[in-house]
């Protein structure tokens, strides 16, 4: 009996790995993804937005249907299918489409969005691809934005009215890629800055910082860049804080200075910084025939040159004494 026992636990123990495999493989896998019917909607126009849904399990999803999400600035949004529900086969896909119109928010921040999860009744096996948003441009609408650049120690500084503020500082505002240029600005005394006639929506601002100042922007202040809203509404207050810090300023290196001479050397045993030195296949005799440069050489000739000036003066007293003597 006790071996009977044992080998039941035994193949009960086995047996519950698969059971937990089997359990967790038994819920269907939705996966959702949508796109817009167009690429930009006037205000109050009907947006129509395509999801398609696949069923990525092996196991039947039962009643895929809508479970909530978020919204801003449509209107009327229609999930049609998506509210009611429907099967999904294991494998299979389904294309719906939901509607709705854009209103007068969209035209103030340059776009709406819809977001959405769908769920199935019998579970989910992965809720990380089950979730989709759609974004809905409204172009139209313009405004200015403003800020200021004001000193502080770390990216998480707070401005308030008595801060002081970082002069100077170039700031561009480009498109969210920056690839379109649309306005620039320079801070003044107090930091402020103003970019004027800006389409709503998000653009991108690009900070320069006058040497001996850290602009600390984006998310952990590791940046020098941040994105910023553009809304189109009556309000004139400044919207972007960002803070800069003080840092060393670089000094340029010295350039070394010119060698100067040796004291034991003399003019004349320098050459010429103007003459090119000579190579070493270079003869200075290359130049037409000359007095060899080598010392005893040159004391040599000079010996001869004298013996024989010597000789022909005496030569010459000699032709003079003979001839003085035949006129005689």
């Amino acid at each position: 009996m006790r071996k009977l026992a044992a080998a039941l636990v035994g193949v009960l123990v086995a047996a519950l790995p698969a059971t937990a495999a089997l359990a967790a493989a038994a819920k269907p896998d939705i996966a959702v993804t949508s796109a817009a019917d167009k690429a930009s909607y006037a205000e109050g126009e009907t947006f129509t937005i395509t999801v398609t849904v696949k069923n990525k399990s092996s196991v039947d999803a039962k009643r895929v249907h809508y479970t909530g999400g978020d919204s801003e600035g449509v209107d009327d949004v229609a999930y049609g299918e998506l509210s009611s529900g429907f099967d999904l086969a294991a494998g299979a896909s389904k294309t719906v489409k939901l509607t709705g119109k854009t209103n007068r928010v969209a035209w103030q921040v340059g776009r709406g969005y819809v977001a959405f999860e769908l769920r199935a009744d019998n579970g989910e096996a992965n809720a990380a691809d089950n979730i989709t948003s759609v974004r809905l441009l409204v172009p139209g609408a313009f405004d200015d934005l403003g800020g200021y650049v004001f000193q502080g120690e770390s990216y998480d500084a707070e401005w308030t009215p008595q801060t002081a503020g970082v002069p100077g500082v170039k700031v561009v505002a480009t498109t969210a890629d920056g690839k379109t240029r649309y306005a620039e600005a320079v801070t003044d005394a107090k930091g402020l800055f103003r970019l004027a006639h800006l389409p709503a929506g998000d653009v991108l601002l690009t900070f320069t910082a006058p040497a001996g100042w850290k602009v600390m922007a984006g998310e952990n202040g590791e940046y020098d860049h941040t994105l910023a809203q553009v809304t189109a509404d009556d309000s004139d207050e400044p919207r972007v804080f960002v803070p800069a810090k003080k840092v060393p300023v670089s000094s340029p290196s010295a350039s070394p200075s010119p060698s100067s001479p040796s004291p034991s050397s003399s003019p004349s045993s320098s050459p010429s910084s103007s003459s090119p030195p000579l190579s070493p296949s270079s003869s200075p005799t290359s130049a037409g025939p000359g007095l060899p440069v080598t010392g005893d050489k040159t004391m040599l000739l000079v010996g001869a040159a004298a013996v024989a000036l010597a000789v022909g003066i005496g030569l010459v007293l000699v032709a003079r004494r003979r001839r003085v003597r035949l006129q005689a």
